[in-house]
């Protein structure tokens, strides 16, 4: 301030002083209104969900309505096959699944059958319409003892079926492809003259020209689906 005579007037360092600090002071009532309205919003939860791209699929329009009624919650889709997603879901990678029995790890996770019109899947032999085996009805694992397969891996219950029953049968499958992509494997099978195990629910969504869907005739060739959850975990209203 400079003070002579005259009453007190501001120096040119103060006016920059008190314009720029208007500005400050305004950032700062700004600053603390916006702290305020975020603090005024709810937080979204974020929930995790383990499931197959068949499952994906076919529940589609049942995770948009759950999107829809519950804005709240940042919803992370996680795919894989049933087995790994068991172990994440062990492990707390994620935090609940959509999957397939059998339950692999009983004594951490529990699964809940599913109620709902779609209940599990009906696993079928894939075959390019030259195969010899095109004209069977249906097939059971020891029809398929001389065939290539292009398989699943163990991270799906078909891979591990795939394994384990053509072992009880007495022989070692040859698997010349392992691939988790579907639609892959599909592609192979004229390319490699192969076969591979499948779900018939993935029929209406996998490009399948050239190839038939034939009914896998095992004590195996059913599995059932539900809802996963680490027995330690506890719901929420939300």
């Amino acid at each position: 301030f400079d003070h002579s005579d005259q009453p007190f007037q501001l120096t040119d360092t103060g006016v920059y002083l008190y314009e720029h600090g208007q500005e400050v002071v305004f950032q700062f009532d700004q600053l603390i209104t916006d702290i305020h309205e975020m603090n005024q919003k709810p937080v979204k939860k974020q929930l995790r969900l383990g499931l197959t791209t068949l499952f994906a699929v076919q529940f589609m329009k049942e995770i948009s309505r759950f999107l829809t009624t519950h804005p709240h919650v940042n919803l992370i889709l996680q795919q894989d096959g049933s087995p790994k997603l068991q172990t994440m879901l062990a492990n707390k990678e994620i935090d609940m699944g959509l999957i397939s029995f059998p339950n692999t790890l009983p004594e951490i996770i529990h699964i809940e059958p599913l109620e709902t019109t779609t209940k599990g899947y009906h696993v079928y032999v894939v075959v390019p319409e030259s195969n010899p085996l095109s004209q069977y009805e249906k097939l059971t694992f020891k029809d398929l003892k001389d065939q290539r397969f292009s398989s699943l891996s163990d991270n799906f219950m078909i891979g591990r079926l795939l394994l384990d029953r053509t072992r009880s049968f007495g022989y070692e499958p040859n698997i010349i492809l392992h691939n988790d992509d579907l639609q892959v494997l599909l592609y192979s099978l004229q390319k490699n003259n192969s076969i591979c195990l499948l779900p018939i629910e993935y029929y209406e969504v996998g490009k399948s020209q050239g190839l038939k869907w034939i009914p896998l005739k095992d004590k195996f060739d059913y599995f059932p689906i539900g809802i996963a959850l680490r027995r330690d975990f506890s719901m929420t209203e939300d």
